[in-house]
């Protein structure tokens, strides 16, 4: 009797170390085999996990819970990732400053005030950083009201400040007031008919707004544009590029290998973080993608 008790008690402690350990054995090799084909390449491969809202309510496709998000920050924590701005990624690029190992960004977009409220604290307990894409509009209506509801309010520009100061927060471009489809326009995409000249004009204006505010907030002038939607062609990244950007965030699915090709900092791709899909599977995942398409370009070679 006594045997067989210890026995499904033995049996209980093996499953549970299954449960536990395969997996993350799985993500180890999964990294060993990604690194192994990046070290090939020189190059190094960066996920970019995409936030929007982390609040307690409405929870979905754009938005998790404060729970959720600090529960990423203690996976990347206890499994040695360490969060990067897209300043420092630029700067490997450009000026050949090492990186830390396996290094992630997260990347918020739109600036909602939960990222102050919720974020924010979370960052600062566990010494960790992001990418942060404002409107500026947005930014700008906010300021001059006391509005900061959960749900819909965005950041001030005393916000911005705050977090910019920080160290933990890196501010970035996500247009002045493009962030909307309307009269034909979906976010910052080219209009139907509407000739170079004038598309060119609008953007340019728009976004150059943007980069004069958060210049004269936070003294540092944005390095990287994030497209809203993910909606841009090849005509709105070479006047994001004549701009003076040195990066660009697309929302296409996936991982990025980043080598000393300043072009491949241009359309990074970013994995979106949706409620009830934890921070591991997604990067596991991403990762196998890679690995898949750069066996398939290795096997066409």
């Amino acid at each position: 009797m006594y045997k067989g008790i210890k026995y499904k008690h033995n049996l209980k402690i093996f499953l549970l170390v299954v449960a536990f350990i395969l997996p993350a054995i799985s993500i180890a090799r999964n990294l060993i085999d990604i690194y192994a084909v990046s070290s090939s390449n020189q190059a190094v491969c960066v996920p970019i996990i995409m936030y929007h809202q982390v609040k307690n309510s409405n929870l979905g496709k754009d938005v998790i819970s404060p729970y959720e998000f600090e529960s990423d920050l203690k996976y990347l924590s206890e499994n040695n990732y360490n969060t990067i701005t897209m300043s420092q990624l630029i700067d490997y690029v450009y000026n050949g400053n090492e990186l830390p190992k396996n290094p992630i960004i997260l990347s918020f977009d739109d600036g909602y005030i939960s990222i102050y409220k919720n974020v924010f604290p979370l960052l600062k307990k566990y010494n960790s950083k992001i990418v942060l894409s404002i409107v500026g509009k947005s930014t700008d209506d906010y300021s001059k009201v006391s509005d900061d509801n959960i749900n819909y309010a965005v950041i001030t520009w005393d916000h911005v400040y705050e977090m910019d100061q920080s160290g933990l927060v890196e501010i970035q471009n996500h247009t002045y007031n493009l962030h909307k489809i309307r009269n034909g326009r979906y976010g910052c995409y080219p209009m139907a008919n509407e000739s170079v000249t004038h598309y060119e004009e609008v953007i340019t204006e728009d976004i150059t707004t943007l980069q004069d505010k958060i210049m004269s907030v936070t003294d540092k002038t944005p390095t990287t544009f994030t497209y809203p939607y993910g909606k841009y062609n090849d005509l709105t990244e070479s006047i994001i590029k004549k701009l003076g950007f040195k990066a660009t965030l697309s929302c296409t699915y996936g991982v990025n290998l980043i080598n000393k090709d300043p072009e491949t900092l241009y359309g990074l791709k970013r994995i979106c973080r949706s409620h009830n899909q934890p921070i591991d599977k997604l990067i596991k995942s991403g990762l196998n993608t890679l690995k898949y398409i750069e066996e398939k370009n290795s096997s066409s070679d």
